[in-house]
């Protein structure tokens, strides 16, 4: 980009991505079906790794509205029912009726709002270890009355994806490569927990990871493939709005049906793993040193995605300004 401005936005600017040797930033604004990207500053810091619009990056939560579109699929095939008690299949974590909806709408009461994850090449864990405990998270359980309230819980999307895996009898990252990735043709994303050894060479690392903790692999490794685990960029994540707000209107890789319930806010302006308003969807994730920023209109094919590994446990100001920047991307590709 030699222009100091995409989109009318100075995004270096606002994220302060100085130099090519500290942090990086990858833009995707999609209109119908042509994606325009704008790459800015290193993927590693310390080195001179320019991004480029393949290079992969960490999606935190947004990898839950990718998952939520992943489970909506095999409802459109009639497999699943968001409202059906999922109890039986999960009984060796809840002995209530619990559903898909209540859990994807974090209304469930479960507690463990996030995963801060663990050194990548750290022992692998299960979806039953993560639940039970077993590693840096408390276990999963309701803590706050079902249904009353809205209390973000990424416990609470982590029950709800082995159930899913329960039920289809997949893992999440057959299903998201069945249902979603060949469908739209991404080619590049994917819950690869741990990360494919072929992928790392064009891989972002969080922050500071690869100086702090593993020069070679500088990210950690989420077991919470659902609630964070997802590997995108910017363009294939933008494909993944483009595909939901098509659905929304017209039906397509979901059905339009489906794609309203997951749509319509159930309480706190969040639906099903989506924070919606009357004519966008959008949603952030925060992983160790990742952020991403997701956002698409309901009325019309337009998505903004952001990507960047300026995170570290200092910079929570990086939030607001990923917000920022990318809701100033959208409202101008919009007009």
């Amino acid at each position: 980009m030699k222009e100091k401005t995409f989109h009318g936005v100075d995004i270096g600017g606002l994220l302060e991505i100085r130099g090519t040797k500290r942090y990086g930033v990858s833009v995707a604004v999609a209109g119908g079906d042509s994606v325009e990207t704008c790459c800015l500053g290193t993927g590693r810091f310390g080195k001179n790794f320019p991004v480029n619009p393949d290079m992969l990056f960490q999606a935190g939560s947004v990898s839950k509205p990718v998952f939520a579109a992943t489970l909506l699929r095999y409802v459109d095939k009639g497999i699943i029912d968001p409202d059906a008690d999922i109890s039986a299949v999960i009984s060796d974590f809840v002995d209530f009726p619990l559903t898909f909806a209540a859990l994807l709408s974090h209304t469930a009461g479960f507690n463990v709002h996030g995963f801060p994850g663990y050194r990548a090449g750290h022992k692998l864990f299960s979806l039953e270890d993560v639940l039970n405990g077993s590693g840096n998270t408390p276990r999963v359980c309701r803590t706050l009355p079902y249904g009353e309230q809205y209390s973000y819980s990424g416990g609470g999307i982590t029950l709800a994806e082995l159930a899913f895996t329960r039920i289809t009898g997949m893992t999440l990252q057959d299903a998201f490569v069945q249902e979603i990735a060949a469908p739209l043709g991404l080619t590049r994303s994917g819950f690869f927990q741990p990360l494919n050894e072929d992928r790392i060479e064009n891989a972002a690392f969080g922050g500071q990871l690869g100086i702090w903790e593993d020069r070679k692999h500088g990210y950690h490794y989420y077991p919470e493939h659902a609630a964070a685990g997802l590997w995108s960029t910017p363009a294939e994540l933008a494909k993944i709005g483009i595909a939901l707000s098509r659905s929304f209107r017209d039906g397509g890789l979901l059905s339009k049906e489906t794609t309203a319930r997951m749509m319509t806010p159930v309480m706190n302006h969040y639906g099903l793993c989506v924070e919606c308003t009357a004519d966008t969807g959008h949603h952030m994730g925060v992983n160790a040193g990742f952020l991403t920023f997701l956002k698409f209109s309901l009325t019309a094919d337009c998505c903004v995605a952001v990507m960047t590994n300026k995170f570290g446990l200092l910079s929570t100001k990086m939030i607001g300004k990923l917000a920022e920047t990318g809701n100033h991307l959208f409202e101008n590709a919009k007009r």
